[in-house]
Order: C-alpha cells, then structure tokens, then sequence
C-alpha cells in the first residue's frame, strides 16, 4: 500500500489471497500501533522545547548558529529517547513481523529476539535514527536563522518563532516563518490601527498552533515509517530463522501493493517482482540504512509488504542427541558423529557473532575411555574425546574465535576471564538453539561474570552481554569490567558493595 503520486485511471490489480493478506495484516498493525509513538515524539519535541532558554536562542539568533553544546544537549536526548521508548517499540512491531505472514500459520513459531539479525538492527537503526534527527533539528534551526530572515526580523522576534519549531524538518521550519508572515502582512494591512506587538503576538501565536499541527503530521510520518521498517525486518528475520530452524523451506520474496490509484510510480514499478531472500529490490532514492532497499518501506509513509513463499520444502535437521554427561552415561560417539556435531554447533556460533573463526575445522577424537582433556590446540585443532557434547565442542569453538588471536602467555595470565567469556557465551548460545548445557568447574567464574554485567548495564540482555565480552580484547576485558562496575557503584555505594563486586572481579582475575 505503499502511496505518494496520485495517478488516476490505473485499475486496481488482481492479488493473490495471501499477498492481500499480508497487506490487510500489515495495515491493520500500523492502525493499531502509532498512536503512542506520535504521542511520545509530540512530548518529546515539546520538553525540548521548554528546556532551551529565551537566552540561549536570543544568543543563537546574534550568532547565526546554534552552539555546538545544545547540539550534543538534543543529541544525547535523542538517544534517551531511541533507549527508553523507540527501541522497545521496534522490538514489539519486529516481534509481530511474522504473524503478518500467512506462511506461518498453523507452524508452532517462537521467534528468537536475541539474534544478531534482531539486536544489531536495533542498535544499528537507533545509532541512524539519533545521528538523521540531531540534523534534521540542527538544519530546522539554521533554516530560520538565514540571514534573509534574520534581516527581516528583530532579535526577540527571531528568537520567539525559534521554539515551536524545535523538532520540526528545515522545510516545515521555513513553511511556519512563512506562515509568521502571511499572519503579520494580514493584520497589517487588515488592521492598520493595531500595534506591531499586537500583531507579532498573534501571529505568533498562529503559527505556534500550526507548528503543533506540523509536529503531529512528522510524528505520524516518522511512526508509522519506522514502525513499518521494524514489522517488514521482523518478518523477514522470522523467516530466515524459520528456514535456518527447517520449519520453512527455502523462501523468496514478493513486492506487494495495494494495486490502486494511490500507489506511487516507486512502489507500482515493483509490484509483484520477485527475487530471492538475499537480493535487494534496488528501487531508487538513497538508501537509508544498509539493507533499507531489501525490504519496503521505500520512502516515508510507504505501507507496502512482502509475501514470503516457499519454493523448496524443509529441509530435515535432526535434533542433537546431546550427551547429559552424567557419571553413569556410558554413550560413545563415532568420530562422524562428532563432526556432525562440530559442524552445527559453528553455525549456531555464527547466528550470534560475527568474530572471525581460526577453528582449522578438524577434531581430534581421542578414544580413551579416562580421557577428559577437552582443549582447542595451538593449530587450532580441537581435542575431544567419544565421551563428548555438543556444548564441550561449542565451548571450544568460541575459543577459537577469542583467545586463538592471542599468545599462549595472554592466555595463561587472563584465563579465568577467558573461560568465564567463553563459558558465558557457550551457555546463552545453547539456551537459545536448544543445546544441553553440561555444568563445569567454569560455572561458578560464569556466574560472576554474568553478575558484574548485570551490574554495569540490566537493561543489556545476558546473550547481548556474553556477545560483547567474546568481541572484546582479551586483555580489555577485566580492566573494563573493574572501571566500568566501580563507576557504576559511585561514592555513594557501601562498603559491602564495594567488596561484594572486588570479590567478583578476583574471581575473573585469579587462576582456575
């Protein structure tokens, strides 16, 4: 449904049940769903209106520029802004992306939130969202502040139109000055008696109301936009990790539009086209994140869909026979079995994290019943036994994408802080894909280290954390943790807090 250019006399096309239904979904989302982000961006705009001073805009006019500390001032609010609201908002539209899609209906489909495909969008879409908005704001407040306009009114006058129009684009800030000086030239020559404040008043106060107007249609246009970015996102990752899971087949992708008058020359060109799951619809304009051309929306207010179709069936991936690794399991694996095993859980590995690999691709299986030595070797190499589990291999992988960059001597001085990581990041991975996770004398540095993350930032999630630590330096990562979790404690924090979390840091700084 994506419309800009009205072209009259185009006949409605004729659309499949499931690409209407896509739509239908899709649109009944969007309804549903932006009325509190207009309500929350018409607040936002307002309090920043109320907390720049009279003086400091006074100051910005007799400069010609905003200064640069209000600058970072509307930027960092930007990003309390994408934290606090934005994100949890793209979160859920992402989250209801696959219900959209009669593909999975009657398929028992959880999606999994915790991805790379759905963590690194919303961080890499709210780090684009804050940077376009802070200039957008920056280019508004320039608009108004050209030297034409600046000649043509007074320093107080200036500096009063300047606040409504925090918030707005460089073109709606121009379109509201003009709309000031219609009001003015008006009651001027309408009202010749009535004084100059008296009309700067009220036309003040007229297109104070009209840029409240202008705010609220931004704030529609920004929230069904990204709200149409993060259910289309959500859809597609769903798929993928439907097809990455065997629930789907091989899957391709299908523009849709509503087919009528009000689609835009854009959006008509692509209905219908057809390409695969990783091929971009290339429609023109600038692409506004990367990826933005691999799915609609295609520009602001565009409400087109994709219908995802199957065109190979399920593959058939069979579940681990994962080893509980209790004293009384007597399970032995072929050397096959192994690889198998090796082979999955890498690819699960690289679902979370983009670390390269130095894993040789080779395993070592030693057939020694009282053989327990389970290590990646310096050629990187991985040992293991016919007593292994697929999370002992996976423990071992995520070494090679760690520690491997490193000497044997980095290793044997941070090795608590390299086994809590790894541990760390070996158990969320198999919680999410369904891997036993097998207890070890790294379980207890695990939990200390999951502690200090929480500590530092609880609104990071434990995969998110486990993440970060495995692509830190390792020689980083203690030194990090301690500033980070002493600054977080502050002055205020009792002793025992200080000890608590001292006794936590010893733990990844000490020998196993």
């Amino acid at each position: 449904m994506g419309f800009r250019l009205i072209q009259p006399g185009r006949v409605k096309k004729v659309k499949s049940h499931n690409a209407q239904e896509v739509l239908d979904r899709l649109e009944a989302f969007l309804t549903g769903n932006t009325k509190e982000p207009v309500r929350v961006l018409c607040g936002f705009w307002e309090d920043q209106q109320n907390a720049i001073s009279y003086q400091e805009l006074r100051q910005a006019v007799l400069d010609g520029y905003i200064s640069e500390q209000t600058m970072r001032d509307w930027q960092h609010d930007y990003s309390v802004l994408v934290k606090n609201e934005l994100a949890p908002m793209w979160q859920s539209a992402m989250m209801a992306g696959p219900s959209g899609q009669p593909i999975f209906d009657g398929k028992d489909f959880e999606m999994n939130m915790q991805t790379p495909g759905v963590l690194n969008w919303i961080n890499e879409r709210g780090a684009e969202f804050v940077t376009a908005s802070t200039i957008e704001q920056r280019e508004a407040i320039a608009a108004l502040l050209e030297k034409k306009i600046r000649d043509e009114h007074t320093v107080d006058e200036l500096a009063k139109m300047i606040r409504p129009c925090i918030g707005l684009t460089g073109g709606q800030a121009r379109a509201n000055a003009k709309f000031y000086d219609n009001i003015v030239k008006t009651l001027t020559e309408e009202h010749p008696r009535m004084s100059k404040e008296s009309i700067r008043k009220k036309a003040l106060d007229a297109s104070t109301k009209y840029a409240e107007r202008q705010h609220r249609q931004r704030a529609l246009t920004i929230a069904q936009t990204e709200s149409a970015f993060a259910y289309n996102r959500g859809a597609d990752e769903g798929v993928r990790q439907a097809m990455s899971a065997g629930l789907l087949g091989l899957c391709e992708k299908v523009w849709s539009t509503s087919g009528d008058e009000n689609v835009c020359a854009t959006c008509n060109s692509l209905e219908g086209t057809v390409i695969g799951m990783d091929d971009s619809f290339g429609f023109k304009g600038r692409e506004l994140f990367t990826g933005h051309k691999m799915l609609p929306p295609a520009h602001p207010m565009c409400a087109c869909a994709i219908e995802y179709r199957e065109i190979e069936a399920p593959r058939n991936i069979p579940a681990f026979e994962v080893n509980p690794f209790t004293e009384d399991d007597t399970r032995k694996y072929t050397d096959e079995e192994i690889k198998d095993f090796a082979d999955k859980t890498e690819s699960m590995i690289s679902k979370y994290t983009g670390k390269e690999s130095k894993w040789s691709g080779n395993i070592v299986v030693v057939h020694n019943e009282v053989h327990e030595n389970y290590q990646k070797l310096p050629n990187c190499d991985i040992l293991t036994s016919e007593n292994t589990a697929p999370y002992i291999i996976m423990h071992e992988q995520l070494h090679a994408r760690s520690i491997s960059y490193c000497s044997p001597i980095v290793y044997n001085v941070w090795q608590s802080m390299e086994e809590a990581t790894v541990e760390f990041a070996a158990g969320e991975i198999s919680a999410a894909e369904g891997v036993t996770i097998i207890e070890s004398q790294y379980t207890e540095i695990r939990e200390a280290l999951r502690i200090i993350c929480r500590r530092i930032d609880s609104n990071i999630s434990d995969m998110d954390w486990s993440m970060r630590m495995l692509e830190m330096d390792v020689e980083k990562r203690w030194g990090w943790l301690s500033n980070k979790v002493f600054e977080v404690l502050g002055d205020d924090a009792i002793i025992e807090e200080y000890r608590e979390y001292a006794a936590l840091l010893d733990k990844l700084f000490g020998g196993i």
